[in-house]
Order: C-alpha cells, then structure tokens, then sequence
C-alpha cells in the first residue's frame, strides 16, 4: 500500500504544479481515477442488478413451492446451476477500495498545513475540518442522490431497487457522522467522487430509458 500511498502523492503534487491550488490537484486527481475505474464501476452494478434479479427469481420460486421443500429445492438447483451465482460485486469493490484508501492516504500527505483552495474559500485548510458543515453538506447530498434516484418520477420506469425509509434514515445518519470527521482537502475528495458516481448513474439510467422508449 505504501508504493500506492506514494504514487497518489506524487500525483497530487504534479496536479499542484500545474493548477497551484490543491483543492483542484484533489478534483483533477479524483476525476482521473474515477474516469479509470468507470469500466469496473459499470460492471459492478451490472452484476449487482443481475443478483437482484436473480434474488426475485429465487423469491418467486420459494413461494410457488414453499409447501414441497423437495421441489424447491429441485428448482433452486436448476436456477443456480442456469444462471450461476454471481459474486462480481463484491469481488469489483475489493479490487476498487485499495485505490480509494490510496486516494485518502495520498491526499493527506501531499496537502501541507496551511493549504487552502480557492473551490473552498470558507475553509481555513484542506487538513481541518470544516466546522461550517458547508462541505458536509453538500457531500451528505451527493452521497444519498443515488438512493432517492429510484424514487424520482424520471426514473420509475426502470423499476430501479429501492432503499426503505429506515434503511435511508440510518445511511443519512451514518453518512452525516462520517463527513462532518473528515478534512476539508479529503472531503472535497468524497464529494467530488460521489458527484462522479451521480453523473455516471444518470448517464446510464438515461441510456437504458431510451432503450425502453
């Protein structure tokens, strides 16, 4: 992790070179990656769609034999054996995270003390906190747009998962606790990575609408 942690920070100071401010070193750098993991991150929820689906497959099929746990059991089998169980997802995300903790990391020892960002003018350096929760905030919001996007009309077509309302409460807290914990200089990255994340859902929840229409 070292060899990563090191890369990130070089990378960082290269950004600086060329723009001068780290708050945009940290964007540019965040938008890099996330341009280079795009591929995984498509596959990933490729797969994770697959496993819901298989997962309603495998309801429908508890429920039209629950009373002949033989016959279940039967149908299971050829289902699995059909469709194979998928563990893509996880396997994607354990392959993305070493490359984002590389990114925390690397952020943290590039940005000196005293360094500000002209993307941030209310916060005193990228290495406290921003006690004005202005980037917690906004953070918070990005974060969670992925779990309302189901719920908005431009995208009920597509019959998307949706998060129940506790299991969003508890993410909204959680998420809240943890961005108001983080520095200014690796907020600014989250955020940016979570808007990435935002705008690559909506470009392909677009694609597949116009699929449909």
């Amino acid at each position: 992790m070292s060899v990563l942690y090191e890369g990130i920070r070089r990378l960082i100071e290269m950004a600086y070179g060329m723009s001068g401010d780290y708050g945009i070193a940290i964007l540019l750098i965040t938008v890099a990656v996330r341009l280079c993991l795009t591929p995984l991150g498509r596959k990933q929820r490729q797969a994770m769609k697959s496993q819901q689906e298989l997962g309603l497959r495998v309801e429908e099929i508890r429920k039209k034999y629950r009373h002949n746990k033989a016959k279940m059991d039967a149908e299971l089998e050829k289902l699995y054996q059909r469709e194979g169980v998928q563990s893509l997802g996880c396997m994607l995300t354990f392959l993305q995270l070493p490359i984002m903790l590389a990114l925390y990391r690397g952020i943290g020892l590039a940005v000196t003390a005293d360094a500000t960002s002209i993307l941030l003018p209310w916060a005193p350096s990228l290495l406290l906190r921003d006690n004005s929760f202005i980037l917690p905030a906004l953070t918070v919001l990005v974060w969670m747009f992925p779990q309302i996007m189901p719920y908005l009309g431009f995208f009920k077509s597509l019959g998307l998962p949706k998060a129940g309302a506790p299991r969003i409460l508890i993410m909204l807290c959680m998420n809240s606790w943890f961005a108001c914990m983080l520095p200014a200089g690796v907020g600014l990255y989250y955020m940016v990575s979570g808007l990435f994340t935002c705008v690559e859902q909506t470009v392909e929840y677009a694609g597949e609408m116009r699929k449909l229409a």
